[in-house]
């Protein structure tokens, strides 16, 4: 099981481009460094999405795990990479993990192909927590 069926198990799916992906990403990241949840996890897909921006986030959001092709184990103080291997579900995913107790949430989408993606978001905290389960958080 992958986050993505996980959400998409407790909570509708939409069509998205990968603009309205990344706008709803950097939305969810921005409340984060707000709420400060215990842990936070997100998938990549590959690491020439990781951006200085990027890093900068989840190093301030540490202990964080970020999943993807070709990640090397130690990105920063606190940001553990995990290495996808291409046959990996997880590398037709983005995904953010913030377990907060407050207010947890897990975002997932899975690549269709052609910039083409279904996305869904879950509030659920059983859901996010299996989502942080599988992400090792």
């Amino acid at each position: 099981m992958t986050p993505f069926q996980v959400v998409s198990s407790v909570a509708p799916s939409a069509p998205a481009s990968k603009d309205e992906l990344l706008r709803r990403t950097r939305e969810l990241e921005r409340a984060a460094l707000l709420n400060r949840p215990p842990a936070v996890a997100a998938c990549l897909q590959d690491v020439r999405f990781l951006t200085e921006r990027t890093l900068a986030v989840y190093r301030r959001l540490a202990p964080a795990r970020l999943y993807a092709r070709g990640l090397q184990a130690w990105l920063a103080e606190g940001v553990v990479g995990i290495l996808l291997p291409e046959d990996d579900p997880l590398v037709d995913e983005w995904t953010v993990v913030l377990p907060s107790p407050g207010s947890p949430v897990a975002f997932a989408a899975t690549d269709l192909g052609a910039d083409s993606w279904v996305w869904g978001q879950t509030n659920d905290p059983a859901a996010v927590a299996e989502c942080g389960r599988l992400l090792g958080i």
